[in-house]
């Protein structure tokens, strides 16, 4: 009889954690089912530490953020420029705190998470203590999958992950970031596109790289994964198309996609592996989105890959017209 390989176990785990939370998504007829496929991707993928104290460190921040970023919607609600501002003092603190690689990427989902909150309280009519509550729920449901999943699949012991001594962060880099994060933010409280709030997953992962080049690889990297990930959302929709309502059968396909990622996944290292990580993320939060019981939501996923590519397609300019003027300027 074959033992089951520690990486063929790791790819199990994690398939059935997140199809799980998904599946209760749909079940408990949630307003925002698509946080029970962003928070279980995100732990199961990003995540080192699954005792309770661990997931309540992953999870504490970016609830804090979400609940900070309604008190300052309902305050100034009238006052859009004041919220902006507010805003622009929460990036710079935290960016000027994530000195280390690891600080960086723990960056991303309050910095994402307070930005939605702040577009959907400006552009929708949503009951946004709601949306805190469904947020809360859903990091409580993924911890309590996670944890079940852990007893039945233990996790093999790794080794400790590489340990970064801290660099102060420059001005410049804090600039670039608040002029990335901020400007996205500032066109999308003025622009009704509220379908484009996600496209500030890219910005914000590559206006938090330490330099140039890792700016431009980010960019590259979330081209292949976010729009690639759109298609593949659309291959599955279109295999799910008209029984996308029987739940047995949605969820065989759905972990079966999971299972064949996130086996690639376990067995990669390094930019490999978080290359399908990001992918997985990127597939699945459409299908969350806008995959419904009588709605296939194909014309809203072929918007978000547009609106992706418009975006990383803007950073990537970006990098050419600044790095053409670093030029000039060295060459004289």
């Amino acid at each position: 009889m074959r033992i089951m390989t520690p990486q063929r176990q790791d790819a199990l785990r994690i398939t059935l954690t997140i199809t799980i939370c998904m599946l209760a998504g749909k079940l408990l007829h949630l307003d925002s089912p698509v946080y029970l496929a962003l928070y279980p991707t995100i732990l199961m993928t990003k995540g080192k530490d699954y005792s309770w104290a661990g997931m309540l460190r992953t999870f504490l921040p970016t609830f804090a953020a979400a609940s900070l970023a309604l008190l300052i919607c309902e305050i100034f609600a009238n006052h859009p420029f004041v919220i902006w501002t507010l805003s622009l003092l929460f990036f710079d603190t935290l960016r000027r705190r994530a000195d280390t690689p690891a600080k960086a990427g723990a960056m991303l989902m309050p910095t994402f998470n307070w930005i939605l909150i702040i577009v959907f309280s400006q552009h929708t009519s949503m009951d946004m203590p709601m949306r805190i509550h469904e947020i809360g729920l859903s990091m409580l449901i993924t911890a309590c999958v996670a944890k079940a999943m852990l007893l039945i699949l233990p996790q093999a012991k790794g080794g400790k992950p590489p340990a970064f001594s801290p660099k102060p962060v420059s001005f410049q880099q804090r600039l670039v970031s608040l002029g990335l994060i901020g400007g996205g933010l500032a066109c999308l409280m003025i622009v009704d596109i509220v379908s484009a709030t996600f496209c500030m997953v890219p910005v914000v992962a590559a206006a938090t790289q330490p330099g140039r080049d890792k700016f431009l690889e980010v960019v590259e990297r979330r081209f292949i994964t976010q729009v690639g990930g759109c298609a593949i959302a659309v291959i599955f929709t279109l295999l799910m198309a008209g029984h996308q309502s029987i739940l047995s059968y949605y969820a065989l396909g759905l972990g079966t996609l999971i299972f064949l990622i996130t086996n690639w996944m376990t067995h990669a290292d390094g930019p490999a592996r978080d290359l399908h990580a990001d992918a997985l993320l990127a597939t699945l939060l459409p299908i969350q989105l806008y995959m419904g019981n009588q709605t296939l939501g194909l014309e809203s996923t072929y918007l978000r890959a547009w609106e992706l590519t418009v975006t990383l397609g803007i950073l990537f300019t970006l990098h050419q017209l600044t790095r053409r003027s670093d030029n000039t300027r060295q060459a004289r």
